[in-house]
């Protein structure tokens, strides 16, 4: 099933800072994540993945790499973090309501830095000003 609307994607090293701003507001507090679905349950069964370390989420100890938003509001729908378990990497993409979306083991040197991350323009700047609103009403 396609989604419904557009994303992009977006990775915190190259900003928009506002986004990345509200990402770590709206993901602020450690929470238990649901892994619900065929897609992420199969995810973690076959990468062998720490199940119970990746849905106790700590942004005190997980980096955010990258967020996705929608292209059409500009704000957020999911976002990666990177959090180490026993000596793995792994990134972790979270949906609203703390959902786990999928999961992906990694080596410590990915960045996440590919082609498809934006890095300037107009789409650029209406998330930059979407987020930097939101956190205002904040």
């Amino acid at each position: 099933m396609a989604p419904r609307f557009g994303t992009a994607r977006f990775h915190v090293a190259t900003g928009p800072a506002p986004l990345f701003a509200r990402v770590r507001h709206v993901l602020r507090e450690p929470a238990r994540l649901t892994a619900r679905g065929p897609h992420v349950t199969e995810r973690l069964e076959r990468r062998g993945a720490p199940v119970e370390a990746l849905l106790a989420f700590d942004p005190r100890s997980w980096e955010p790499v990258s967020a996705e938003v929608r292209t059409d509001t500009g704000k957020w729908v999911k976002a990666t973090w990177r959090v180490r378990v026993a000596g793995q990497d792994w990134w972790a993409v979270i949906g609203y309501g703390n959902t786990l979306v999928t999961v992906i083991d990694v080596p410590p040197h990915r960045q996440g830095l590919g082609d498809d991350i934006v890095r300037e323009g107009p789409l650029y700047e209406r998330v930059a000003a979407v987020n930097e609103a939101l956190m205002a009403e904040a």
